[in-house]
């Protein structure tokens, strides 16, 4: 266990980390949904070619997303924010066959070991999904009534479910490196809330979506980038309400 938190002790002191957080009320509504139909205009703008962009990640359930044929959705996450549950995109996935759920981190210091934590799921993932995921449930701040577990021991119980030596962890860390690095650099400027949803190339920040509510957000989506100018007005009110933290559907 020591050699495993040295590891990720160094493995913290090489990245920066960018500023993220919860939806925050805004007191001006107008003002907000002004910004969002900026935003969602820039995306729109943009192809979206996540084949290309996410090369080499895996879904949710483990499975790959190169040759995946259904629709690929990002979950931006920090393990720190307590909105950034990992329940419902887990029933998602489940409810979902057709679609790829990848998580992609942006931890920040504000939000204290969330590289860490970060580095140790995307590395308990190699081993065993069932573990990581439980893993990041244990130490995720809760919104209501429970406390988390403490970091170590959360990852020395992970450890142990999986029958991981602390050696092959310790390599584990340094090859999922590199992923986390990249996030980092992929959500500067674009990434500013958790937990963030990027369907069909369109950004929802803020927006903690129940694993019922996905599908319909991810319809509407594809119906704004077709066009479709009803499906973009309900997209802006959705968008709006979570950075007001509001209710989303």
């Amino acid at each position: 266990m020591k050699t495993i938190l040295i590891a990720l002790s160094l493995f913290f002191n090489m990245f920066c980390a960018n500023h993220a957080h919860a939806g925050t009320p805004l007191s001006d509504r107008l003002a907000v949904e002004a910004g969002v139909k900026t935003d969602i205009a820039k995306d729109l703008s943009q192809p979206h070619t996540p084949l290309d962009t996410l090369s080499g990640r895996t879904c949710l359930d483990g499975r790959s997303v190169d040759g995946f044929e259904g629709d690929i959705l990002e979950c931006w996450s920090n393990l720190e924010c307590p909105y950034c549950g990992i329940q419902e995109p887990l029933q998602a996935q489940r409810d979902n066959p057709n679609l790829c759920i990848v998580v992609r981190h942006i931890p920040s210091d504000e939000y204290g070991e969330s590289l860490k934590k970060a580095l140790a799921y995307e590395a308990l993932r190699g081993f065993s999904g069932n573990a990581a995921h439980r893993f990041w449930d244990a130490v995720l701040p809760k919104t209501s009534l429970g406390i988390p577990v403490p970091y170590e021991a959360a990852l020395q119980a992970a450890l142990q479910e999986a029958a991981i030596a602390p050696e092959a962890f310790a390599d584990a860390l340094q090859a999922v490196a590199p992923l986390i690095s990249a996030d980092i650099v992929a959500a500067q400027s674009r990434i500013m809330s958790t937990p963030t949803w990027i369907l069909d190339g369109i950004r929802f920040p803020a927006c903690d979506f129940t694993a019922a509510e996905l599908p319909t957000a991810l319809e509407l989506a594809r119906k704004t980038r077709a066009g479709d100018t009803d499906a973009q007005e309900r997209v802006i009110g959705i968008i709006t309400r979570g950075l007001l933290n509001e209710a989303l559907l």
